[in-house]
């Protein structure tokens, strides 16, 4: 639970706003002005209304020609404001889907854009919470611009400039009671809108929960864990609940301030009207604008106090979707320029901790276009932080890797990953057909020759023809349809088909059984200009690997064919007499 409320002021909050609804700035001036427009036609109805009951009160008897035009006047001014309010309101309407796309867009970019290190300390359910939040706050606070925040602006200065018209005693009165009312909220809102930001957070790590138990509830079942889980989400949901009745309270608190200090004037423009209109200083059509103008001050007062609960709401969504855009990235990737080409990666001294804890230490490497290199070691040697190096998620922090002696800190990380294919051994995949995730990399047109080829390199046509839709089938949330085994082909598959000079084998084979690799195997060996990464599972697999690296603890212990490594009877020779035992 946050205990502090971070600074972050209505300026900030006024700028970030602005930095959405800027971007159609013309759109939004220019039907604000018809709002505004409509809103004073709403305001002039009473002030017509009274010289109405004035004529009939000064002129009985007379002509009534004066009341037909002053009653024309009331008519078209209704039927304008009904037009031009409603018009407003519906192209803002428009407006605001506009603007709430748009953010839903933008935001999706923003969380893919940010870097590793970021993603590493976010949750799912929290960043999907974020951007909804975000959504939504343009919406409400659009929602509530339309409908109540801009006619309370322009309500609140016509009633002072009308009050202070026809008598100064109330315009003084009136601007009085509105900066106290506005004083009291704004020091009883700095404690709402703390309760508020610990109730925001609060939600955002038990959507987070719940996203991540049900995103791998196979997972849970699997390891017979539903009560505890089901335990941890109610923890969580339990500290939702004491954020939102903190926050119910502080608001209670500022409501019962707000409102007895609005009743003592309410009291007090009514004991004056009430003396003016016994000492015959009113008019029966002034009493009508005063007790409709007071009603519409109170009216209007109330709704800020109300709104601003939500107003709060908003700011604290705001803040915490711009949290995804204000994220410092830790690669800085200016001044960069593209990796075009390259012929040679060259790793010197390099140094990586993680945690403070050194994950790789003191490694060496060449790396010619078209080799074909393999690492052996156990989970934790530093196999995956190397290839994340590799790509530009993390940077050195000893030591140097070059592409053709250009240091990897000056080539744009978009460009390196279009040299890379990356299998993991576990598959990322979409709730997509078959074909959909292995063409994924494709922005409009597949490539059906290089799409045929895939399937049968990752020996995946065995897996197609078992399905009732074949390529077309869904394959469910993260690939749940398919064996563990068939989510690795369709890995491979992706992988070949992207077609990138470099693919990067990661444990890829770790579910196949022994048949379905060597195939595989045979068929990766007839790629052509294809430079080859592999850390596998199997020993075997090595046998046509160029070099092999023996890893342990960050530290290369072993380097050579598999030939020599075996002659060599040390480290690689002991796991691969283990495996040929079993």
């Amino acid at each position: 639970m946050v205990k502090t409320r971070p600074k972050y002021t209505n300026q900030e909050f006024i700028k970030d706003l602005w930095y959405f609804i800027g971007k159609r700035k013309k759109e939004f001036i220019g039907w604000s002005i018809i709002l505004t427009i409509g809103t004073l036609l709403g305001l002039a109805g009473p002030i017509i209304l009274a010289e109405i009951i004035n004529f009939f009160t000064n002129n009985t008897g007379q002509s009534i020609s004066v009341f037909y035009i002053l009653l024309g006047i009331y008519l078209g001014r209704g039927i304008l404001y009904t037009i031009v309010r409603h018009t407003g309101k519906y192209f803002m309407a428009l407006l605001t889907n506009k603007y709430q796309k748009e953010l839903k867009v933008e935001s999706f970019e923003k969380v893919i854009q940010n870097d590793l290190f970021w993603h590493e300390k976010q949750n799912t359910g929290e960043k999907i919470e974020k951007v909804s939040g975000g959504e939504k706050a343009i919406g409400n606070f659009m929602n509530f611009y339309i409908n109540q925040g801009l006619g309370a602006i322009i309500s609140l200065i016509a009633i002072i400039i009308i009050f202070s018209f026809f008598n100064i005693k109330y315009g003084i009165i009136a601007i009085l009671f509105i900066i106290i009312y506005l004083a009291i909220e704004y020091i009883m809102n700095k404690k709402v809108a703390e309760k508020t930001l610990e109730a925001k957070i609060a939600k955002e790590r038990a959507s987070g929960k719940a996203f991540e138990f049900s995103s791998n509830i196979s997972t849970i079942k699997s390891l017979g864990i539903e009560s505890a889980s089901s335990s941890q989400i109610a923890r969580k949901e339990q500290k939702l609940l004491e954020a939102k009745k903190a926050k119910r309270k502080a608001s209670t608190k500022k409501w019962v301030v707000v409102q007895l200090v609005a009743i003592l004037f309410y009291s007090l423009f009514i004991l004056l009207v009430g003396k003016d209109i016994l000492a015959g200083a009113m008019t029966v059509g002034a009493i009508v604008i005063y007790i409709d103008y007071i009603r519409r001050l109170q009216e209007t007062l109330n709704m800020i106090s109300r709104e601003s609960m939500n107003l709060i709401n908003i700011k604290y969504s705001m803040y915490r979707l711009m949290q995804i855009y204000k994220a410092i990235p830790q690669i800085d990737e200016s001044n960069t320029k593209d990796l075009k080409d390259w012929n040679e990666i060259k790793i010197k001294n390099l140094g990586f901790k993680y945690k403070s804890e050194e994950v790789l230490e003191n490694f060496n490497l060449n790396l010619k276009k078209g080799q074909k290199l393999g690492i052996v070691g156990k989970s934790g040697s530093g196999k995956s932080t190397l290839f994340k190096l590799l790509l530009k998620l993390y940077l050195p922090k000893q030591g140097a890797i070059y592409f053709d002696n250009k240091p990897i800190e000056s080539l744009t990380r978009d460009s390196i990953l279009e040299k890379f294919s990356i299998v993991p051994q576990e598959t990322e995949l979409f709730n997509l057909s078959i074909k959909q995730n292995i063409t994924i990399s494709s922005q409009n047109i597949i490539d059906y020759d290089k799409y045929d080829k895939a399937i049968e390199a990752s020996q995946l046509d065995s897996v197609i023809k078992k399905l009732k839709l074949r390529d077309l089938s869904l394959i469910g949330e993260k690939g749940i349809r398919l064996s563990g085994g068939e989510r690795q082909r369709l890995g491979i598959a992706r992988a070949i088909y992207k077609d990138s000079d470099i693919i990067i084998f990661d444990e890829a084979t770790s579910n196949l059984d022994y048949e379905t690799e060597k195939n595989i195997q045979k068929q990766l060996d007839k790629l052509e200009n294809k430079t080859l990464i592999v850390s596998a599972h199997r020993l075997s697999t090595l046998q046509n690997m160029d070099q092999i690296i023996v890893l342990s603890k960050g530290k290369v212990i072993e380097k050579g064919t598999y030939k020599e490594l075996i002659n060599k009877k040390g480290y690689f020779y002991e796991l691969w007499k283990k495996q040929e035992r079993k």
